[in-house]
């Protein structure tokens, strides 16, 4: 049973400190990222709106997706939520949960600096054990899976982070009545937190400490879960859904069965499929990331890691990945087990050490104390949300957000209102709130069509069109927000000002250039937006309307792989900006800012433009030629001057700190050293260097080798010539040829290469799986594909090769 220590005051201000530090940031950091529409209907909105209702005297009532109102007990059992909604008499807005939750998930130091304290502090030397406690409150802290649900909107569990410590502090101390306490306001979170209560129930019992006291909250606990989950929920889904009588949440582990009772049995049954389940690489590196944010110390005290062993395995098992992925809330009810057990583990080893070294007290505190804030550093450095973490990332507030104000002070506070996502939770606290396309009863509708819609933009478009045939009238419009409301009388058209959000007055991009397209367009550059999370990108283009009136021109950004196949690009999930503002309506001299649709596009791709008069892309003899191309950055102009290939990007970086950064062919085209070669290879118009080459040491049938070839023209080449490479042998045949243009991460024709510098140029050599063994001679060669006229090869002494060189012998095993 753990005994209360009393420390210096030191240590505690030095807590209060990090408290307060923390409480500073992700208060500050939740609001920003609200601020700039960064939440949305699901989660914040959902949850705003029914703790709301539940302070005008209506429990949990919420505004469903299809419009109708219901209960929030359909979904999960959250009573905590009633004294959750008194926060808003001191503050009548969505931020103050948002700060409320940071309020709860910070003071969860708190009993970890107690548990900590009376663990290692002594009645000979307090100080160095509160020290300690300090630097367990720090990693508590710093934990990265506990910041990111403090970031992932709002949501009920992270509120029962410091009443699980609470309760396991009081318990572990024998105080019936705080640990009684706390464990029942842990209930009253979510049902599944009775799980969590259960299992400390019996962690008590086991523990031998007051043991009907953790063995009676162990019973209420079970019986609360099974009367939430199995009464109060199907029977509000009963009310609302069409033959549903359980939580649809259940369908996370649809693999196993359709209900629990089936789910449970099939996994008792199925202990091979459920221990494939667990050990996927994800999923172990879900559990190693938790244990590595206390230094593994927790694995030296299961006992307590084991209490959080039911919704553990209710993440792990699960078929939803984000469950398990540490990113969002799911994985905040374990932290305080995780932390708990590693101040227990560090007890176990502190005893170990110290019945050795008596008199070593203090050095191997310290040792402990730097292990843990060394592991939680760099854990934190790796998948942290502070300034010291990779994905730390300032939302910015810009005058659009802004802007909102203007729209929201024309609605009455209690008009039924139809909304886009990111609106949701900044207008919800009335009765009624519904997401767009959904109408119902509302009297004002508010789009912002520059931000989230959950549509496709031309379904959006549409369902904005309909509303004009149920008499809404458009009230106010601006940089992309309509406000539109059921009266006679509203303006005709949308005014220019609405187009804003299209129409810019001066292009910022990241990267520069500029390209003409004929005299129609010019390209002035893009920026990369990136979500390595969710791995979504979207790139902002800027483009200057050259000539009069465009006509039906069709500007077609793309993706390409080093394969140089299309992996994203506009044609079934066209642009927002020309569906609002289409081409048909541009003016000379419109700057326009246009953005693609978040997808995503890979870890590797190449970023492509161009602009076609028909639509369709395959129309070759619609695309526009590029008549000039400047700018600060690569550019290689393509298929006869119709398209222009512009950066290459990859990701970098470690976990969810990877950030796509730019890949210049400069960087990669070092020839090497071991395989010169100094050919050149002319015709009567081009010269055409192949400097060296490097190719894989393996070459098995189930792993292609790669052969890179690294060219350099001097001059511009003024063709498009082909590669062949031959790989053959007298006694065991021929492999399949490999022709095609050059290709350095998509393709590179050689008329886009810049003169005098480097191109790699990387195929992969197929060996088909019935290739013999044995050795085979790789040649190469270039040709004019139109005409099949080979360039002919001269050696550095200017000795004639011929039109086809060796380079080297592929040696080809098979098993």
């Amino acid at each position: 049973m753990l005994r209360p220590r009393k420390c210096p005051w030191l240590p505690a201000l030095v807590l209060f400190l990090l408290i307060l530090l923390y409480l500073v940031h992700f208060s500050s950091l939740s609001i920003l990222k609200h601020n700039a529409f960064m939440t949305h209907t699901r989660d914040l909105g959902n949850m705003d709106q029914p703790i709301w209702n539940t302070l005008q005297g209506r429990f949990l009532e919420e505004t469903r997706a299809d419009g109708r109102q219901a209960s929030r007990l359909t979904d999960h059992f959250e009573p905590i939520f009633t004294l959750v909604s008194l926060v808003f008499l001191l503050w009548d807005d969505a931020r103050a949960l948002l700060v409320l939750q940071t309020v709860f998930i910070a003071l969860g130091a708190v009993p970890v600096y107690w548990l900590a304290r009376d663990r290692f502090a002594t009645e000979e030397d307090p100080q160095a054990g509160c020290w300690l406690g300090v630097a367990f409150g720090a990693a508590y802290l710093l934990f990265p899976a506990l910041q990111a649900a403090n970031l992932t909107e709002f949501h009920a569990v992270p509120l029962a982070v410091p009443l699980l410590l609470c309760a396991y502090y009081f318990g572990r101390r024998g105080d019936t009545l705080w640990f009684w306490v706390f464990g029942l306001l842990a209930l009253t979170v979510k049902e599944d937190i009775a799980l969590m209560v259960f299992m400390l129930g019996l962690y008590l019992f086991w523990k031998g400490e007051k043991r009907w006291m953790g063995l009676a909250l162990a019973g209420v606990s079970l019986a609360w879960f099974v009367v939430a989950t199995f009464v109060i929920i199907p029977t509000a889904s009963k009310a609302f859904y069409t033959d549903v009588d359980q939580s649809l949440y259940f369908a996370r582990y649809g693999e196993f069965g359709n209900n629990p009772k089936d789910i449970l049995l099939n996994m008792l049954r199925q202990p091979l499929e459920v221990l494939g389940t667990l050990t996927t690489p994800e999923r172990l590196g879900y559990l190693a990331g938790l244990l590595a944010s206390v230094g593994f110390l927790a694995i030296f005290d299961l006992g307590t890691v084991l209490i959080a062993l039911p919704l553990f395995l209710a993440n792990l098992l699960s078929n939803y990945p984000a469950m398990y992925s540490g990113e969002m809330h799911y994985s905040a009810p374990l932290v305080p087990f995780m932390v708990a057990g590693a101040v227990g583990g560090a007890g176990w080893l502190a005893d170990r050490f110290t019945s050795r070294f008596p008199t070593r007290r203090r050095t191997i505190y310290l040792v402990l104390a730097a292990w843990l804030l060394l592991c939680s550093l760099g854990y934190q450095a790796l998948r942290g949300y502070t300034p010291l973490g990779a994905r730390y990332e300032r939302p910015s507030v810009t005058d659009h957000h802004r802007l909102l104000d203007r729209f929201a002070d024309q609605i009455p506070p209690d008009a039924a209102l139809s909304v886009t996502p990111p609106l949701f939770p900044h207008l919800d606290h009335r009765r009624r709130m519904y997401e767009f396309p959904v109408i119902a009863d509302a009297e004002y509708v508010l789009l912002d069509v520059s931000s989230t819609t959950d549509m496709h933009p031309n379904d959006f478009h549409q369902s904005y069109l309909d509303l004009f045939a149920y008499d809404f009238q458009i009230v106010d419009a601006a940089d992309g927000y309509i406000l539109l409301h059921k009266s006679l009388e509203g303006l005709e058209t949308l005014p220019d000002e609405f187009y804003s959000f299209v129409r810019v007055d001066a292009a910022d991009p990241d990267y520069r250039y500029q390209i003409d397209f004929e005299n129609s367009l010019r390209f002035l550059g893009f920026s990369l937006i990136d979500d390595p999370l969710w791995r979504l990108t979207r790139m902002r283009t800027y483009w200057e309307v050259l000539g009069e009136p465009t006509g039906d021109l069709h500007i077609y950004p793309f993706f390409m792989d080093r394969q140089a196949q299309i992996v994203e690009d506009t044609r079934e999930r066209p642009m927002v900006g020309p569906v609002w503002y289409p081409p048909s309506e541009w003016q000379a001299g419109d700057l326009l800012q246009l953005e693609t649709l978040p997808w995503d596009v890979g870890d590797e791709f190449s970023f492509c433009i161009g602009v076609t008069r028909s639509g369709e892309w395959h129309d070759f003899g619609s695309r526009l030629r590029v008549s000039d191309v400047a700018g600060d950055e690569p550019a290689y102009v393509m298929d006869e001057r119709t398209w222009v290939r512009l950066l290459t990007f990859e990701r970098r970086g470690a976990f969810g700190g990877m950030r796509f950064a730019p890949v210049y062919m400069a960087d990669e085209a070092r020839v090497p050293a071991e395989n010169p070669v100094n050919i050149r290879f002319t015709n009567a118009e081009d010269a055409i260097d192949l400097l060296g080459f490097e190719l894989a040491d393996a070459a098995d049938p189930d792993n292609a080798p790669a052969l890179t070839l690294y060219w350099r023209a001097d001059q511009p080449v003024h063709r498009d010539y082909s590669v062949f490479v031959h790989v053959q042998a007298p006694d065991t045949g021929s492999l399949p040829q490999m022709d095609g243009g050059p290709n350095w991460r998509g393709p590179m024709a050689t008329s886009a290469w810049p003169a005098g510098e480097i191109v790699p140029d990387t195929r992969y050599l197929n060996v088909p799986p019935d290739a013999r063994a044995g050795s085979y001679n790789l040649t190469v060669g270039l040709y004019f594909w139109e005409s099949m006229e080979r360039l002919q090869a001269s050696g550095p002494a200017g000795e004639d090769l011929g039109s086809e060189v060796f380079l080297t012998t592929l040696e080809v095993e098979v098993e």
